[in-house]
This record gives C-alpha cells, sequence and structure tokens, in this order.
C-alpha cells in the first residue's frame, strides 16, 4: 500500500476499525459519498439514519464517519449480504442509496485468488462514479428508537426489553429462554 499520509478521516476509520482492508475502504468510501450527496456531517442524535445491508468491515466506516450506531438506534441492519448503504437525513428529509459497483477493481491471480493489496488501492484511487452507485431515493426512516422499560426473564433473570419479550401462562421470558420452554 502507499505510504503517503492518509486523510485523518480515514485513519480514524481504521483507528476504530483495528485496520486498512477493502471493506474499510468501501465503507470509508461509500459513507463519504452518502455524506457529499446530502451535505451531511456527523450524526448528533438520530438526524440520520444509515440502513446498510451488510455486517462487514464496511459498516464501520459509516459508525465513524456520520456517527451512526446501533446504540443510538440510527443504524440499522438488513441481513442482504450486499454492499448497499442507504442513509437518510432526517432534518431534510431527504435519502441517498450507494451501491458499492467496483467489482470489477478485483484483480484475480493465476490461483484465482484476489491481489488484496492493489484491489485495496484501487478501492482509495478511483472515482467515485467507478466504484459506487449513488442516487437518491424517497426517505424512509425507520422509527426514532424508542425508550421502554425492562422486564425480567422469569428463567434466565436477566432484563428484556418489554416489547420483545415472550409472555406465556403469566410469566415473562426473554426469546431464547422462550425458544428453550418451546414457546
Amino acid at each position: 500500500m502507499a505510504t503517503a499520509p492518509l486523510p485523518a478521516d480515514l485513519q480514524r476509520a481504521i483507528d476504530f476499525h483495528g485496520h486498512l482492508c477493502p471493506g474499510l475502504a468501501i465503507g470509508y468510501r461509500a459513507a463519504l459519498a452518502a455524506a457529499r450527496a446530502l451535505g451531511l456531517s456527523r450524526s448528533a442524535d438520530e438526524e440520520l439514519v444509515a440502513v446498510v445491508e451488510n455486517d462487514s468491515c464496511s459498516v464501520d466506516a459509516f459508525q465513524v464517519l456520520l456517527s451512526t450506531t446501533f446504540g443510538k438506534g440510527n443504524l440499522k441492519w438488513l441481513d442482504h449480504g450486499k454492499q448497499v448503504f442507504t442513509v437518510t437525513d432526517r432534518r431534510q428529509n431527504r435519502a441517498v442509496r450507494v451501491a458499492f459497483v467496483g467489482d470489477h477493481l478485483r484483480a484475480k491471480r493465476a490461483d484465482g485468488s484476489t491481489d488484496r493489496d492493489n484491489f485495496l488501492a484501487a478501492l482509495l484511487q478511483s472515482s467515485e462514479s467507478a466504484i459506487l452507485k449513488v442516487e437518491e431515493v424517497p426517505p424512509a426512516p425507520p422509527d426514532l428508537a424508542r425508550i421502554e422499560p425492562s422486564l425480567t426473564c422469569a428463567r434466565c433473570g436477566e432484563g428484556v426489553q418489554e416489547s420483545r419479550s415472550v409472555k406465556a401462562g403469566g410469566r415473562v421470558f426473554c426469546r431464547p429462554c422462550a425458544r428453550e420452554q418451546g414457546l
């Protein structure tokens, strides 16, 4: 990989994630593209929402660059296995969908494996349009995160959100304990 200094925001993402890899680079470029398209900065609370369609390294870049996190309730995961990210700005009532389309940059070796370093360099150096499809879409943000009471599971004694509890026979169970009880 090149020895040139990395942009400060990319370095923050690397520090958070633990290393620089193609997945983080994809997320970095996608988060920057979404921010540029909507004129965004980091989210203080829930004004931005990122709906990500994978659980890969790329998502960490959204957490760092846009401050969309599971803890704030403004990072939602759809298990589609796609490098696709939809960011909604509730203040502007606008959303953008960013899809990674740069698989053509994956140089294959004779043995069929990918040359990781060259792929990573291409991800960081290619034009946005060469690796991402960015399109404005109708905003459809999920509901704001809600704070709700916790109940105590009758089996394990752990707290569980009321909306995610299972009630049976006048007792409250967390989902794992309810499954074990055959409920």
